[in-house]
């Protein structure tokens, strides 16, 4: 362990410099402290349980440090501790007297933070106290100001102080956690400031972020509202300090969120956990008053572009935790036995890179079906375009994890970080950890500042070193021992990486400048590539110039892709057999005459094409060329370039090994290219060659395969051959990985147009990639599965089968993600046919009884379909309950009942404990809701869905009759029991159906025959039906009761149609009798037998209103349907009379 020894002259009592009295007590007391806790290089545990060296900051430096002011720059600094890999050392100049004073004397009790910000200038926060001095300097500069009235505690965080010129005495702002901000023009004047509120309306603030000093500063509330606080020179009043919402102009809303809006928009939103804040950043923009400001919640990120005097601009939101998410299954967990949805993950913290066009974000996650692990990493995502990032760049899992209890999840997630060149400093209130950010290298150092009262109060950075405050030791830094020999090792990187290009791409001089002169873009290209690798970087920018002029990229993509097929393409020119075929040499000289190594030193001159195409620019200006005369993008080109090489080099290595196989698949590829094998070549030599179409080996194995299978061979033969054929395919799809990046992670970039992205492992067409795997494990199922002949052959063939859907149904997803945003009817196509490669990839396996198997590709598949058959023959209701936690934002719940329905298991639906799903779910399907509905004792809902149920019944009266008779028993279970007052929930709308259908029930028999209705099975007649048929000619033996009924019907038809209703019941009342031979004499005697008046007599024997039911008389004589009774003057004179009659009783 190293032990400082310090300065003699640091510790002799002459050199003690204290200002005042009490200084001089706190000296004392310090000296007293400081052999209570020696240095040690095994502290207590903290959250960090990463093993390494820990460095523990010494109390006995602590009182060196504060009684000695350093009489010395601020570049030299003490060594308190070394380790291999970082140095914790002093920095800057002696803390002001009353900053050590405050540290000294200060009350445990009462919050204290810091803040070191990177121009030199520190605060502490102390109650009301605020202390400023500049810890970069030696000269006395130090003041005192006191921070806003509040009740919650004051932090460092929610201070800004800030020079506008250097020199200048700094400005400062304060905000209190309530939001009333004080401003000061000038810190050396504490009595001259201004002060306005914020009027957050209860919110809590959490950061004050200094943008510059043409935009002011940005506050940042707990539940991520952001305001900008700008100052303005003028006269002493408060509009000297202006506060406003950020928000975006009027107009420009469309497609935000209400969540959205309520965040940016200037409401107040309520603390929702969704809305918590984790981090609001500044990074410069493009012009030098411009800012881009970066705020991260709980799961999104917002991105906002602020120019001053201009509106602000929302550039964009984007859900990062999925992207998060999928980062911890992929690289902790599995796809093949974690979902995304069954993680706990949480945005710790989130700062931006050096570059300012990127952050990284401190996460963490717990899986809670697999252990209670809780893993935390760092995430990198691009921001710095104006399209919001598409996925993490780099995921780097930290070494060290916590056990995950929901009761301490808040000092588990306390955890902050600074980010430095490529180290991250994850830090607490006691303890740093020292971690590669780019996920290099062993875990890191821990720093614990675990003595007694010591606690890190603020954090900071200045000139590239990440600094920390220490309650017990001041300034420090922790800088790594590996940047003081960084230069070199570059250098050496580089010339070793020219050495090997140079003996991959062996070119004559006279070669190179032969080709520098060519008017060929591709040569050119290639002469610019070569000259950057031989270190003549201008040759090479002044060519690129040339060919690439300003912003021109009308020739770049295609001229970039040419060269890249041909460097694939290329002969050795050194193999004098190639020598005897070609008419001319090779473009690249490679040297090799061994197959093998030909394949790596294309691999190795490709990497560093891609990487001269970064160096030089090229690749941000890359776009759309074409390949197989179709559009594609030209970064994804390149990479499924890198990704053909790899194939081709386990191609290459696995040849030997099935030598009879390729052999043949070669001679088949050759053939169909109509490729001739002359001199002493062989076809794996011309084959090998051209590593473009490398993939083409695909068709061939199958070819091959299908001649095994067709010939009268052996019958063990061919399960053997299939055997063969999947495992090289699988081997030869897993190798295709591509150090440029995965092809997926490529596609759609900001910059690009969308455009529809198929992995050339995924291609289409009855050749393509796709195809021919989804062939082959249609040949294994069929061929090979049926000829196992015991189970350890049947397990391997399932292993197989589970690999090929895999990777068939991987394939897929760039596709369907591109075409979202393309066209929704070639969407949808793609997505019925995924979906019916899916369940036909997979069922196999469930046929099989491989469950475990089937239920893997189907969770990371998303076949719900599969799961739920697996579920169902297995019996396994906790497994399918999982499921639906587990995708229940996915529409797993819905999707389970409806399988339920549509395999006539509905039983098995309203027996399913998830009862709030189950009754969204049957909203839709109301002839099952009621049943839920009464097993759940929701009777007042059966009621009301039993009586929608019987008023849309149409098929069967029968059945509209049991509804209406199961609505009142459930509204009679609904009333509040013992009251009595059951009826006082039905309406009108039950008395009305079972009047209705008494109606119907009464009709005549010989209605009934006529029309062929069976009581039992007769459908509900309408109202106007019934009035046809109580009136029709086939009711034979029809009298005034039946008319009368006719008559009440009205009561259940349209207005509309009431009049004409009614004249059609009389009139067909009228026409029942003959009045041709009626005695005249006895007018009132003779019409009392007609049906006409006996159904006016019983309507007002009954009480009804003979006047609302008759029609005029007029209507009766004029009527075209009496026929000849309408010029048959004993008729009108019968009528007439009985019609004055009435009138008379009627009065």
């Amino acid at each position: 362990m190293y032990t400082p020894v310090a300065d003699i002259s640091l510790g002799g009592p002459g050199n003690t410099s204290f200002k005042s009295a009490s200084a001089r007590a706190a000296a004392a007391a310090a000296a007293r402290r400081k052999s209570s806790v020696a240095f040690s290089t095994s502290a207590r545990r903290s959250p960090f349980t990463t093993p390494g060296l820990v460095l523990t900051a010494s109390p006995e430096w602590s009182s060196l440090k504060r009684t000695t002011p350093l009489n010395r720059s601020h570049q030299t600094s003490q060594l308190l501790e070394g380790s291999g890999q970082y140095t914790l050392e002093s920095y800057g100049a002696s803390l002001p007297t009353l900053v050590y004073e405050a540290l000294t004397f200060a009350d445990r009790n009462v919050e204290m933070s810091a803040v070191l910000s990177p121009c030199g200038w520190a605060w502490l926060v102390y109650g009301r106290r605020l202390l400023v001095w500049c810890y970069r300097n030696d000269k006395y500069q130090f003041r005192e100001l006191t921070l806003p009235p509040s009740d919650l505690a004051h932090r460092a965080q929610l201070v800004v102080v800030y020079a506008a010129n250097e020199g200048q005495v700094p400005s400062c702002v304060a905000a209190s956690p309530e939001g009333f901000v004080r401003y000061w023009q000038s810190i050396a004047h504490e009595g001259s400031y201004f002060e306005v509120s914020t009027e957050l309306q209860g919110q809590e603030c959490e950061s004050l972020v200094f943008l510059g000093p043409a935009l002011g500063c940005l506050l940042a509330t707990t539940t991520s509202t952001t305001l900008l606080i700008e100052s303005a020179v003028g006269p002493p009043s408060n509009q000297n300090i202006r506060v406003r919402h950020l928000k975006v102009p009027a107009g420009l809303l469309g497609g935000i969120s209400r969540r959205v809006s309520s965040l940016v928009f200037g409401s107040m939103p309520t603390q929702a956990p969704e809305a918590r804040l984790v981090r609001a950043v500044g990074v410069p923009g493009a012009e030098a008053d411009e800012r881009a400001v970066l705020v991260l919640s709980a799961h999104s990120l917002q991105k906002w572009y602020l120019v001053p005097n201009e509106p602000d601009r929302l550039i964009y939101e984007v859900n990062v935790e999925k992207y998060i998410r999928e980062g911890f299954v992929d690289h902790v967990w599995g796809r093949e036995r974690t979902g995304t949805t069954q993680l706990r993950v949480w945005l710790v913290d989130m700062q931006p890179t050096a570059s300012s066009n990127s952050v990284m974000v401190l996460t963490a996650a717990v899986n809670p079906q697999v252990s209670q692990q809780l893993v935390y990493a760092l995430a990198t995502m691009e921001t710095g375009g104006n399209s919001p990032p598409q996925r993490v760049t780099n995921f780097s899992v930290l070494k060290h994890s916590e056990y995950y209890q929901e009761s301490a999840e808040n000092v588990l997630l306390a955890q902050r970080f600074l980010l430095c060149g490529n180290t991250a400093y994850i830090y607490n209130r006691n303890t740093v950890l020292c971690e590669s950010a780019v996920g290099e290298g062993d875990s890191g150092d821990r720093v614990e500042f675990s003595g007694a009262g010591d606690s890190i109060l603020g954090v900071g950075r200045s000139q590239g070193l990440p600094l920390f405050f220490s309650a017990n030791h001041g300034i420090m830094s922790i800088t790594t021992n590996q940047h003081l020999n960084q230069s070199s090792i570059l250098s050496e990187s580089i010339v070793g990486e020219s050495s090997r290009i140079c003996e991959a791409l062996n070119i004559s001089s006279i070669g190179l400048e032969a080709i520098t002169a060519s008017h060929d873009a591709t040569s050119r290209l290639q002469a610019a590539y070569l000259h950057f690798n031989k270190n003549n970087v201008p040759q090479a920018q002044a060519l690129l110039d040339e060919l690439f002029p300003g912003s021109d990229n009308t020739y770049l993509d295609n001229t970039v892709l040419n060269l890249s097929t041909n460097l694939l393409d290329d002969s050795p020119a050194l193999d004098p057999r190639w020598t005897e075929n070609e008419q001319a040499g090779s473009t690249w000289a490679l040297m090799s005459l061994i197959v093998q190594s030909q394949i790596k030193d294309k691999a190795t001159a490709h990497h560093y094409y891609i990487n001269f195409l970064h160096q030089t620019g090229l690749w941000q200006r890359l776009s759309v060329g074409i390949v197989d005369e179709k559009q594609m993008l030209t970064r994804v080109a390149l990479a499924e370039n890198d990704e053909k090489l790899a194939f081709a080099s386990t191609l290459r290595a696995k040849h030997n090994d099935h030598q009879h196989l390729v052999d043949a698949a070669i001679r088949y590829v050759l053939n169909d290219r109509g490729e001739n094998i002359t001199g002493k070549l062989t076809p794996a030599d011309v084959f090998y060659r051209r590593i473009s179409r490398v993939d083409s080996i695909v068709w061939g194995l199958l070819r091959a395969q299908e001649e095994v299978l067709s010939a009268d061979a052996a019958p063990r033969d061919a399960p053997g051959t299939i055997h063969t054929v999947n495992s090289l395919l699988l081997t030869l799809l897993s190798s295709a990985k591509s150090p440029t990046g995965n092809v997926n992670t490529l596609a759609n970039p900001s910059s690009d147009p969308p455009m529809e992205l198929i992995p050339w492992t995924a291609s289409q067409g009855p050749r393509g990639m796709r195809t021919l795997l989804l062939q082959q494990h249609g040949t294994t199922v069929q061929v090979e599965l049926d000829r196992a002949e015991d189970g350890a052959t049947r397990a391997k063939l399932y292993i197989q089968m589970v690999d090929l859907a895999d990777h068939i149904l991987t394939g897929y997803q760039p596709q369907i993600r591109s075409l979202m945003a393309l066209s929704q009817e070639s969407h949808s196509a793609l997505l019925r046919a995924y979906e019916r490669d899916r369940y036909n990839l997979i069922q196999p396996l469930v046929q099989g009884g491989q469950y475990d198997q089937a239920v893997g590709l189907a969770e990371k598949y998303c076949d719900f379909r599969t799961l739920v058959e697996v579920c169902d023959r297995t019996e396994n209701q906790e497994r399918l309950n999982q499921y639906m936690t587990q995708f229940g934002s996915e529409g797993f719940s819905d999707f389970v009942f409806r399988w339920y329905l549509e395999t006539g298991k509905r039983g098995r639906l309203l027996q399913h404990g998830n009862q709030g799903d189950l009754s969204r779910f049957l909203q839709d399907y109301t002839s099952l809701a009621w049943l839920h509905q009464i097993q759940s004792r929701d009777f007042a809902s059966a009621h009301t869905t039993l009586r929608q149920l019987a008023r849309e019944e149409s098929a069967f009266l029968s059945r509209k009759k049991t509804l209406l008779s199961l609505s009142k028993l459930c509204n009679l279970a609904a009333s509040s029991p013992g009251t009595g007052d059951a009826g006082l929930l039905e309406d009108d709308t039950l008395a009305l159906e079972e009047e209705l259908i008494i109606y119907q029930e009464q009709l005549p028999e010989p209605v009934l025959t006529a029309h062929s209705l069976d009581p039992e099975t007769m459908r509900v007649l309408s109202p106007n039906e019934l009035i046809h048929l109580y009136t029709g000619e086939e009711n034979t033996y029809a009298n005034e009761f039946d008319f009368k009924k006719a008559l009440d019907l009205l009561a259940f038809v349209s207005t509309e149609e009431v009049a004409d209703l009614k004249k059609h019941i009389w009139i067909r009342a009228v026409l029942r009798n003959s009045w041709e031979h009626m005695d005249t004499d006895n007018p009132l005697e003779a019409i009392s037998e007609t049906l006409f008046f006996k159904t006016i007599e019983l309507a007002f024997t009954q009480g009804s209103d003979v006047q609302e039911l008759l029609i005029p008389v007029e209507e009766v004589l004029d009527s075209t349907e009496i026929g000849n009774l309408r010029d048959d003057a004993t008729f009108q004179f019968l009528v007439n009379a009985g019609y004055e009659k009435i009138k008379q009783l009627l009065g």
